[in-house]
């Protein structure tokens, strides 16, 4: 890029060719002016009202509102616009005008004319336009402006009035045909409550329903009921009696007495009761004599065993009896069932009788009640219908009147030439710089090694956003592995584990350029460690989200341990060493003692560690630094520095002893420049082969570099980082 002095020089080298092409200029569009037809423009600013609603007749006697909106606003008005310039409405502005015999031409002729001088201009973002008239005479352009709205009003109120007047007579007929309708449905709504032997016979006024008795509903709710019982106390009836029939003696003893049977007072007697009862005393006593000493052979016992024989046999015959009784409760609760059943056929009918004279009634009533709506509606638009007759309506509205210009509009004069002459200045200055097209910066990427004798690592693109924010996945990344393998293949030449990434001046994203070198290199498993050791302006921290309260400034001015001012970030094996406060002497603390003992120290902790630095040409400190690190890489940019500025760069270095791997080539755009399409093969590698999954991938990775930018943003505006500090990972150490 040129700076301000070569600028002014190509300019006072090539004056003479500048002021040509601005004097050439000039004269040209100064003779144009003079030859063009002044012209005079009158303009007013109105808004078009739409209409209100209007009749469809198509409707007429369908029983449904006939009204309806004439158009949606917006087409509405785009139509009005055209049809301010229609045929029609210039024929009668012609005619109120006498245009044809002022003109010498016809009615239609005039209106041709008419429309190639008038211009319909909606304001964006309104509902209002503008009518403009350009014509040679000053006052004809004025009540041309003014007609033209005065015309559109006056055809438009006629067509509006008979359409009303139409709309009056159509409404009628529909309402007389409505009030009919609704006579019969009320009719009929009265016949089939008349009609209804469940309904109350009254038609409720104010909720509009028919009243029914609602006892039906109830009375086969309970007999429903009352069925359900009766089914399971015969259910439990039955099981009964098939146990009772199926078992004999003891066990249908044991049966009847489990199941609680003798408890129930409808089948068990009070005989089974009592013999039940005297068994189990007797079994009693037998077996209090027993444990009293009396033998099974003893008279007592065998007299108690012939009693309880006799009581046994009492209480089966007992059961039997039972049994029989249980039987017939069955039998009379099976009526009962029948009868039940019947009663609950006989109730489903009556309630659906009613159900279905109940929804006759309702449709009836429900279609009274719609007509009733829609006959009310009519009567209320009819009445809106005579109103809007006589009432004013409002089809336009204006906002400035047309007015008699003073000065014609074009040409204007003045413009022109100021025109002329700035595009005569702006033409003269692109043909001096011209003549200077080919300068001296470095443009491509043979250039840059021709000159500088220096190999090119890699080529990165431009807009490369920050790796960590993007992954690894991205195409950006590819540019940088591409850097990391070259770096890697020359690192034995140099025997270098520590970098210096360096610049000829600001802003050629050498930052950038080193945090995703680090970013890869830890992706790839090396222990990687980043140093910021632009003490001037530290940015090193703030792109990795970190504090920069502790870091390189603190561990050359004290005795502080490394660990304590290296930190892990959160990319697995990369760590930090932020800059830290700035000191009052930077170039004096990076070629302190201390500073060589960080090289020693992070040389044999780390596999590789890349070193932040000021730009060369603008301050000693990189070149201290070039001097102690084992290799340096030069970042540029293309068409930014001068040849002269890259080569001093290139000089300094090697005048203290620093050794240049290669250089990279930053922020190229790689997809428009025709000098780096070979070298973009990568990049199109790793992009999707679906147009839709580019287009993703292209809108994610620019949110990636917004959000990128953003945090950057926000970090120099509080002097502060989005994160806390990292700890020192101890296992380094």
């Amino acid at each position: 890029m040129l700076h301000a002095q070569d600028y002014l020089r190509i300019l006072k080298s090539r004056w003479a060719e500048a002021f040509f092409v601005f004097l050439l200029v000039f004269v040209s569009c100064a003779v144009i002016t003079n030859l063009m037809t002044p012209t005079y423009v009158s303009s007013m600013r109105i808004e078009i009202k739409q209409p209100g609603e209007q009749i469809d007749v198509t409707a007429k006697g369908s029983g449904i509102s006939p009204l309806k909106l004439d158009a949606s606003m917006g087409s509405y008005t785009a139509t009005q616009f055209e049809v301010l310039v229609s045929q029609r409405n210039l024929r009668h502005v012609a005619e109120k005008l006498s245009l044809p015999k002022e003109w010498g031409t016809t009615l239609d002729g005039a209106a041709s004319m008419l429309k190639n001088c008038i211009k319909i201009q909606p304001v964006e973002g309104t509902a209002m336009t503008d009518i403009i008239v350009a014509h040679s005479n000053a006052q004809t352009a004025c009540e041309i402006c003014a007609q033209v709205t005065a015309s559109y009003r006056e055809i438009r109120d006629r067509e509006e009035t008979q359409k009303i007047q139409d709309a009056i007579a159509d409404r009628k007929d529909v309402l007389e045909q409505s009030a009919a309708k609704l006579d019969r449905k009320a009719e009929n709504v009265r016949y089939h409550i008349a009609n209804s032997k469940y309904l109350a016979g009254m038609w409720n006024s104010y909720s509009g329903q028919p009243e029914s008795s609602g006892g039906e509903k109830q009375r086969l709710y309970t007999l429903r009921s009352s069925q359900t019982a009766l089914k399971n106390e015969l259910s439990r009836v039955n099981v009964h009696i098939n146990q009772l029939n199926e078992l004999k003696d003891d066990a249908l003893l044991n049966y009847v007495v489990s199941s609680e049977l003798l408890s129930a007072e409808s089948f068990a007697s009070d005989r089974v009761r009592q013999l039940h009862r005297k068994m189990l005393d007797e079994e009693d006593e037998r077996g209090q004599r027993l444990l009293a000493g009396y033998g099974e052979k003893h008279p007592v016992v065998l007299r108690l065993d012939e009693q309880h024989a006799r009581t046994q046999k009492q209480l089966f015959d007992g059961l039997a009896d039972m049994r029989d009784a249980m039987e017939h409760h069955r039998k009379l609760k099976q009526d009962e069932l029948v009868a039940l059943e019947k009663d609950i056929v006989e109730a489903e009918a009556e309630l659906r009788e009613q159900q279905l004279e109940e929804r006759t009634v309702l449709q009836a009533h429900e279609e009274y009640k719609k007509a009733n709506e829609i006959h009310s509606d009519l009567e209320h638009k009819h009445e809106q219908d005579r109103m809007r007759l006589s009432a004013r309506r409002a089809i336009v509205d204006v906002y400035s009147e047309p007015v008699k210009a003073g000065a014609p509009s074009s040409p204007n004069t003045k413009l022109n030439l100021i025109v002329g002459a700035v595009v005569g200045i702006i033409t003269g200055i692109v043909v001096a710089f011209i003549y200077n097209y080919f300068d001296t910066s470095v443009k491509s990427l043979e250039d840059a090694e021709r000159h500088l004798a220096l190999p090119v690592l890699g080529v990165i693109p431009q807009d490369a956003g920050l790796l960590a924010l993007q992954g690894g996945n991205s195409p950006d990344a590819e540019a940088y592995r591409i850097l990391r393998t070259n770096i890697e293949l020359k690192k034995s030449l140099f025997k270098a584990r520590t970098f210096a990434i360096v610049s000829a001046n600001a802003g050629e994203g050498k930052t950038t350029t080193l945090s995703n070198l680090a970013y890869v290199y830890a992706a790839a498993g090396y222990s990687t460690l980043m140093i910021d050791a632009d003490l001037r302006r530290p940015r090193l921290a703030r792109y990795a989200e970190m504090e920069d309260a502790v870091g390189l400034s603190n561990y050359l001015t004290s005795d502080m341990p490394l660990k304590d001012a290296v930190f892990r970030t959160n990319v697995p094996n990369l760590y930090l060493m932020p800059s830290g406060p700035q000191p009052v002497d930077p170039s004096g603390v990076l070629g302190s003692y201390r500073m060589d003992q960080l090289l020693n120290e992070t040389s044999r902790r780390f596999d590789i560690v890349f070193f932040d630095s000021p730009p060369v040409l603008g301050v000693s400190d990189a070149s201290l630094l070039v001097s102690k690190v084992d290799a340096t890489l030069i970042v540029l940019q293309p068409r930014k520095m001068p040849l002269k500025a890259l080569l001093r760069t290139k000089s300094i270095i090697n005048n203290v002893g620093g050794q240049i791997m290669g250089l990279v080539m930053n922020n190229v755009d790689i997809s428009a420049d025709t000098q780096y399409q070979y070298y973009t093969t990568y990049y199109s590698y790793y992009t999707s082969d679906n147009p839709q999954d580019e287009s993703l991938d292209a809108k994610l990775k620019q949110s990636k570099r917004s959000e990128s930018k953003k945090v950057e943003k926000k970090s120099v505006a509080k002097n502060t980082t989005p994160v806390q500090t990292a700890e020192a990972d101890d296992d380094l150490y």
